[in-house]
């Protein structure tokens, strides 16, 4: 059997794939250019190279990155016109690529949009070198061609790129004579009485038991109703039993369902929001925009002490959260108040004392007897203060992601929700940085800025990456992360 393996692997043909994009992640992003070099016996046996009209405007950090302009790119063209040629090339090909989980995403999308399935087996370069070429500072393609003496001439257009890949995968070739490596890294393994008239009864028993967002949809397929939860097939089964007038017509009106995992519920509850917001489904009640938020401000009393103060005015002298719900201030403040040994008296959660008898938090810090000096006192609101400008630091959320092997993140931009991402096992990750590959970015709204708020200030076991300048532990950590099954 090994020696037929060998045999079979020996004649495998090998498509070395680069693309270069408009740039935004992998979902809708269209390709500008693409480069295929086709290899078999370690041998360049076929080639194309073609620059790609993505029927929209390339953005100026792109034009500056890559060299490619609107006008270069004007009488290229369009994708689904050099798709079957590139589907006819890479027919029984291994499709293999510098970080290949990207390059194969986009691709296939593009293929997609062109009504083509594209299903190849994929191999990464960056795995591989990883592998066989092992204690290098950086697996980037530069750093890597620059650290083992491979040309790397015109760098981030496909060819260049796709050129100096074929030269590492030439490299990786002769050190796996075998196939042993690459062998290693290409081997992987009724409610009738219950469902609305116009639907399937497949439609239900498809559903997952797991979290997401799921559709009503009508005869169009547009989305009727939008919901969420953390067990789809059972949160639709309740709309089943439901007796309303307004459940009945729904389920009157639908002719489908379907759903969309998320992997986690505060996941599920924004893409709810977004999904609600877009659509304004005939059966979801308005989302109403929340009333005036509760502000979070400090001052220094008479006593010199600085003191936390909740209110609803615009205007503060200094502002540092805000809470949507007095009783998600409320909860934060004990939180803090214990956390840090502050006196209730001075957050917000005892008015008219002249000390602390609050009915919860039993340990005061005694600044309001007099027994803690001032100085002493703000110096742990210092430290309270430093714990909440976290929550306006640009940093990553991990969560749980749709299936096993994969985990997902929440990117927040100074503190604001900006986008979510999912990420398997199996691809790549060389550094913090590649999370901008999978990151599907949103618009912020108050919904969502709420849904957040709220978890990251009452979640026990919150997974926080911070993105800053010194990333050297938060790549240690991102890393790990990803690397761990689900």
């Amino acid at each position: 059997m090994k020696i037929r393996y060998f045999a079979r692997m020996k004649e495998a043909k090998f498509a070395i794939i680069d693309v270069e994009t408009t740039g935004g992640g992998i979902r809708g992003n269209k390709i500008t250019e693409i480069c295929v070099i086709v290899l078999q016996h370690g041998q360049e046996i076929d080639r194309f190279v073609s620059l790609v009209n993505p029927g929209r405007e390339i953005p100026l950090y792109i034009e500056k990155l890559t060299g490619i302009n609107d006008a270069m790119v004007a009488d290229a063209p369009y994708f689904d016109e050099i798709a079957p040629q590139i589907n006819s090339l890479t027919k029984d090909c291994i499709f293999v690529a510098h970080n290949v989980g990207f390059d194969y995403n986009v691709v296939r999308a593009e293929f997609a949009e062109a009504g083509i399935d594209f299903n190849r087996k994929r191999l990464c370069t960056v795995r591989l070198a990883k592998k066989l070429i092992p204690g290098l500072f950086s697996y980037s393609l530069g750093n890597l061609c620059t650290s083992i003496n491979i040309p790397h001439r015109d760098r981030h257009r496909a060819q260049g790129d796709t050129e100096a890949t074929v030269i590492l995968f030439q490299r990786c070739l002769a050190l796996d004579e075998d196939y042993e490596v690459i062998g290693g890294f290409l081997n992987r393994k009724s409610k009738e009485s219950y469902v609305p008239p116009n639907c399937k009864a497949s439609d239900f028993e498809d559903l997952p038991q797991k979290a997401g967002v799921y559709f009503f949809r009508d005869k169009k397929g547009s989305p009727l109703y939008i919901g969420k939860a953390i067990n789809i097939q059972k949160r639709v089964l309740s709309h089943f039993r439901e007796k309303s007038n307004r459940k009945y017509a729904l389920l009157q009106d639908t002719y489908s369902i379907d759903y969309e995992l998320t992997g986690s519920e505060v996941l599920a509850l924004l893409r709810e929001a977004e999904l609600i917001l877009k659509h304004y489904p005939k059966y979801n009640k308005a989302q109403k925009n929340p009333t005036k938020p509760y502000k979070l401000t400090s001052y220094h009393n008479k006593k010199g002490i600085e003191q936390f103060a909740l209110h609803k005015n615009k205007i503060a002298p200094v502002s540092w959260m805000q809470f949507y719900t007095r009783e998600e201030a409320i909860e934060f403040l004990e939180m803090l108040c214990e956390k840090f040994e502050l006196c209730p008296k001075f957050c917000a959660l005892q008015t008219g004392v002249e000390v602390c008898s609050h009915y919860k938090i039993h340990q005061c810090s005694g600044a309001c007897d007099g027994s803690l000096s001032a100085k002493e006192y703000n110096r742990r609101v210092s430290k309270a203060l430093d714990f909440i400008a976290q929550y306006e630091d640009s940093c990553l959320l991990l969560e749980k992601g749709r299936e096993a092997g994969e985990k997902s993140f929440i990117y927040l931009e100074q503190g604001r929700f900006a986008g979510y991402g999912f990420i398997s096992a199996q691809e790549e990750i060389n550094g913090l940085d590649d999370y901008q590959n999978f990151l599907i970015r949103q618009k912020s709204s108050a919904y969502a800025d709420r849904i957040v708020q709220r978890y990251v200030t009452t979640s026990k076991n919150l997974e926080r990456i911070a993105l800053t300048e010194s990333q050297e532990h938060e790549n240690s950590i991102f890393e790990h992360w990803f690397s761990q099954g689900a």
